[in-house]
């Protein structure tokens, strides 16, 4: 099953033309973009119940949390918008970058960005090998970035709880 999964991912990424700068510009656009739309969509909402934004958010610590991820999801789009060919300069931060990825993004949740954080995975051999290791900003950002949805996953565990509980 797994080795199936592997298949079926290897063999949509290559039909696709996905190489690891075009997952990484992808990526970007949606960690950029995203964020902003939720926005707009945010203040619809609010404009329709006849709100400001701000009192709309408060109303439900929800959209709180999740708003603390959007700004953590832009924040990394902007900054890999900057330096993407960073993180194509070595595959050790590419790596690192993407399985941080992925495992934030399941945190909270985002199935879009945990898909092409599994692409990008695939597609890590296309990336060349440095035997320096220097230290990257959009990697040191992403375990930033990681802490910080982590602390919103217990977040969203705690809101849900409490939902239960009545």
């Amino acid at each position: 099953m797994r080795q199936k999964t592997a298949n079926l991912l290897d063999r949509f990424t290559r039909s696709a033309g996905l190489s690891p700068k075009r997952v990484v510009k992808i990526y970007t656009l949606i960690l950029f973009f995203a964020p902003l739309l939720y926005l707009v969509l945010l203040e619809i909402r609010a404009t329709a119940a006849k709100e400001t934004i701000f009192k709309f958010v408060a109303s439900s610590p929800y959209m709180g949390v999740s708003l603390i991820v959007a700004a953590g999801d832009f924040l990394l789009g902007y900054l890999c918008w900057l330096n993407s060919g960073e993180l194509l300069e070595n595959r050790h931060n590419y790596v690192r970058f993407m399985k941080l990825q992925l495992w934030s993004q399941l945190l909270v949740g985002n199935w879009v960005c945990l898909l092409f954080a599994v692409l990008g995975l695939r597609r890590q051999g296309d990336v060349a090998s440095k035997q320096e290791q220097e230290r990257s900003q959009i990697v040191s950002l992403a375990y930033v970035v990681f802490g910080l949805f982590a602390i919103c996953f217990v977040f969203y565990l705690i809101l849900v709880i409490k939902s239960m509980k009545g």
